[in-house]
């Protein structure tokens, strides 16, 4: 086992009883973990075997969360169709491609801990990151500038058809040839704004989860960052050490 196994079963176990936000914040701990036992020389067995099993780990971190739901267990819905099954695939094949290329990306964007030739300085990938950091500032600066006279449009229409409801109850006491048409316009006007609502709150959701993930991501990065420039001194101390050793030596 190596350490992305190691982390993926971890991640699983605790996806069961912790939200997205926690297992991000526990896999980034133990991420560090390994960066600080590769900077010490050690391998990937041997902070597997420091830290124990990803069940037991999982185990803990749940009896400490959760005292009374170590034995929680969600089942797997069986779908009944083809179609449900197609859908099922296509959607794996999505996730899946995505993964990839996310996991490209971020081995490119990851600081070399392994003295690895193909990767990229720290200082290129800092410049990257803050460049990618720009990049999609825009359209998240785009979406908040849109998203905002939207909401503001939503509350303003609920909160006008609430202050007319006593005027359009008193018209329809005055013209009761129109309630019909009235009561239609008021149904088609509240479904309307429910289904907006839900489509506007939907989009904040969606904003707000991606924002968390990048910055995770970017967290993460960092994690190597620090990590490799931690080495570069250590190896420039230790180199310092020994040139002065020999120059005593001589």
């Amino acid at each position: 086992m190596n350490k992305n196994e190691f982390l993926e079963i971890l991640k699983d176990y605790l996806r069961k009883d912790f939200s997205e936000d926690e297992v991000n914040d526990i896999l980034r701990d133990y991420e560090e973990y390994f960066v600080d036992g590769i900077i010490e020389g050690k391998s990937d067995m041997e902070i597997i075997s420091a830290l124990g099993s990803p069940k037991s780990i999982a185990k803990e971190l749940v009896s400490q969360m959760k005292e009374n739901d170590e034995n929680k267990r969600y089942k797997n819905s069986k779908f009944t169709d083809s179609i449900s099954d197609k859908y099922e695939q296509s959607k794996i094949k999505v996730r899946d491609t995505f993964k990839k290329g996310k996991n490209y990306v971020s081995e490119k964007l990851t600081p070399n801990l392994y003295n690895e030739s193909s990767r990229l300085s720290t200082k290129i990938i800092k410049i990257i990151l803050k460049i990618l950091s720009l990049v999609l500032l825009i359209p998240a600066f785009m979406f908040i500038v849109v998203m905002i006279p939207i909401g503001i449009s939503l509350i303003i229409s609920l909160v006008a058809f609430i202050v007319a409801i006593p005027f359009v109850v008193n018209f329809v006491w005055s013209v009761p040839e129109v309630t019909a048409v009235i009561i239609f316009t008021s149904i088609l006007f509240i479904g309307c704004e429910i289904i907006a609502w839900q489509i506007f709150i939907f989009l904040i959701r969606l904003f707000i989860k991606l924002s968390k993930r990048y910055i995770n991501w970017i967290k993460t990065r960092n994690i190597y960052i620090n990590a490799s420039e931690k080495k570069d001194r250590l190896e420039k101390d230790n180199y310092e050490e020994d040139g002065k050793g020999d120059d005593d030596y001589e």
